[in-house]
């Protein structure tokens, strides 16, 4: 009896796609997706950061400086855009005006006085202007840039040295250990040798880089974390409950609600047109709840962001809702439902960015989270907080997310009319 009622179990199962979505694929596609994001970024073979550089000096030391930035594996050097078909070369101005508009992530700025810096033992002074949402990019770019100037340039950690002698000792003391070093030097080490990397640290790199950095976007908020991160949350379980809202037109299939409906005088698509309807509202009420939540709890500014963010949840809750009743139009149950719903949220949120930020992971897993609803809601909410956008600076990710609830309810409404209303 047992093995009767377990065969049994074992044949409704397989029989079951929602379950076997949610059992087998939905671990896959989370496997594939974490798997390929934490390899690429454990075996060290990270996405080139896009470094925009600014050189005032314009020197043959600014010029080896910037040579040997851009042959680095984790660096992509960029010094020329393209605007109204022209081709511009980058000033400090164009620069943070592109980080301002989350144009670009990061720009290095190399003063002019540079190379005579370095030749007189002077701290030569580079700029590092940022958007603080890439912290991590930031932390190389400044890593590598500080390593840069101690290897490739000898010189200022001698001429450095030499200076601090000459401060501490007088001009002819601090000529003459001068004179003394350079003789041990070359008594010892050739010419195209560097000093021992070890001694170096005897010079700590802030002495030797008047390194100077500056945030561009976001310095102004309370709580710049959960500012980033809202969004993402947000977005990933508003698809959840929408696609379930969605659904409930195969509820009232199959408990009848359906067929007495159609019995009154109603056009069919008015009754895919309302449950559209409802599953928005109810989207736009879940978002400002959370939004208004974030408020109170963690004093996230939301009312300083008023007219854009109201563009950004009814867009959004649109675009979210078609896709709620497109899932609920190909399914043939709720079980189907349940299982797509599962997949498509979970796998558009690791893809989109609602997970963990989008720029670790490999090019091509971020070309495909373009595609997600995900990402253009998370893009235009975080340039609203983050960058303080207006709804023209926004009007793409509006479009794109317009787009996206023509098409699908386009598609929702002609296969309900197909399966349910056509005779």
């Amino acid at each position: 009896m047992i093995l009767v009622i377990l065969f049994k179990d074992l044949k409704l199962f397989f029989k079951s796609t929602g379950a076997m979505i949610i059992t087998f694929l939905v671990p896959m596609v989370l496997i594939f997706i974490f798997g390929s994001v934490f390899t690429s970024s454990g075996n060290g073979s990270i996405n080139a950061i896009r470094v925009v550089l600014v050189d005032n000096d314009n020197s043959a030391s600014s010029k080896k400086f910037t040579a040997i930035l851009d042959s680095l594996n984790e660096i992509r050097i960029i010094t020329k855009y393209k605007e109204n078909k022209k081709i511009n070369t980058f000033t400090s101005q164009s620069l943070d005006n592109k980080v301002k508009k989350g144009k670009q992530k990061i720009g290095i700025i190399i003063s002019k006085g540079f190379s005579k810096a370095i030749k007189n033992g002077d701290s030569p002074k580079i700029k590092i202007h940022y958007d603080p949402k890439y912290q991590v990019e930031y932390g190389i770019v400044s890593g590598v840039t500080q390593k840069i100037l101690m290897n490739q340039f000898p010189q200022l950690l001698t001429g450095r040295m030499f200076k601090k002698a000459e401060e501490f000792l007088g001009n002819n003391k601090g000529e003459k250990f001068k004179s003394d070093i350079q003789n041990t030097i070359s008594s010892y080490f050739s010419r195209k040798e560097n000093i021992d990397e070890s001694n170096k640290s005897e010079i700590g790199s802030e002495e030797l880089v008047d390194l100077e950095t500056k945030k561009l976007v976001g310095e102004k908020l309370k709580n710049p974390m959960f500012a980033q991160s809202v969004a993402g949350i947000a977005v990933m379980f508003l698809l959840f409950s929408l696609s379930r809202a969605g659904s409930s037109i195969l509820e009232e299939k199959s408990e009848g609600t359906l067929d007495r409906l159609l019995i009154a005088p109603i056009k069919p698509y008015t009754i895919i047109l309302a449950k559209l309807i409802f599953s928005s509202l109810l989207g736009i009420f879940q978002l400002i709840v959370m939004f208004i939540f974030g408020w109170i709890i963690f004093g996230l500014e939301i009312f300083s962001h008023i007219p854009a963010l109201s563009v950004m949840i009814i867009v959004t809750s649109l675009a979210a809702s078609s896709l709620g009743m497109l899932i609920a139009a190909i399914s043939r149950n709720q079980s189907q439902v349940n299982g797509l719903t599962t997949l498509i949220a979970l796998g558009m949120s690791a893809l989109g960015g609602s997970m963990f930020p989008s720029f670790i992971m490999p090019n091509y897993l971020q070309t495909i989270g373009k595609f997600t609803l995900n990402h253009w809601a998370m893009e235009g909410m975080t340039n609203v907080f983050w960058r303080n956008m207006s709804i023209r600076d926004i009007s793409s990710d509006i479009y794109v997310l317009i787009s996206i609830f023509v098409v699908f309810s386009s598609i929702s409404i002609y296969l309900f009319n197909k399966r349910f209303f056509q005779k």
